[in-house]
């Protein structure tokens, strides 16, 4: 493996992966301010040389040092990398069950938007939906397991605009 990382470009990007897991492609570009293509010659590399792995998750290529993460931890980290997604169970932290219009009024999306991202934290069985009547809320299934990942990968260092997110939240 020391012959494979030798390459600083190639161990900077190895190294963000491995404190960022589940990154894709742009955002490792981004952050290390290289070019798409180059990122992606140097992840295939690594991916060739049994270093890393790359699995297909919500339209990205997400990266991930092989043998570190589990598929069960895969799941949270493809959804705590999304910045609607995140925002959404920020503010389910915050609440205990909440409506469709409570959580619209806090998260800058529209109607469609946001049903369509509730139907995706569904899905990956992170919320719950509960039924009164004719209404419907919202609640985070295993708040626990999502503050231990939150507190693990702090996936809201990548956004600004969620640096005092411990202050927001009474956990």
């Amino acid at each position: 493996m020391e012959d494979v990382l030798e390459l600083e470009t190639r161990r900077k990007i190895y190294d963000i992966i491995g404190k960022n897991p589940g990154l894709h492609l742009s955002k490792i570009a981004d952050m290390l301010q290289m070019r798409i293509s180059h990122v992606e010659y140097h992840v295939n590399y690594l991916e060739k040389h049994d270093i890393i792995t790359v699995e297909k998750s919500t339209g990205y290529k997400r990266v991930y040092v092989k043998g570190t993460i589990g598929i069960q931890d895969k799941r949270y980290l493809s959804v705590l990398r999304q910045k609607t997604l995140l925002q959404i169970i920020l503010f389910l932290l915050k609440s205990d069950t909440v409506q469709h219009k409570d959580i619209l009024e806090n998260v800058p999306v529209s109607p469609s938007t946001l049903s369509y991202h509730l139907k995706k934290l569904v899905k990956h069985d992170i919320i719950e939906v509960q039924r009164y009547g004719e209404n419907k809320g919202y609640r985070l299934k295993n708040r626990e397991e999502i503050v231990t990942w939150l507190i693990q990968y702090k996936p809201f260092d990548l956004y600004e605009e969620f640096t005092d997110v411990w202050t927001d939240i009474s956990i």
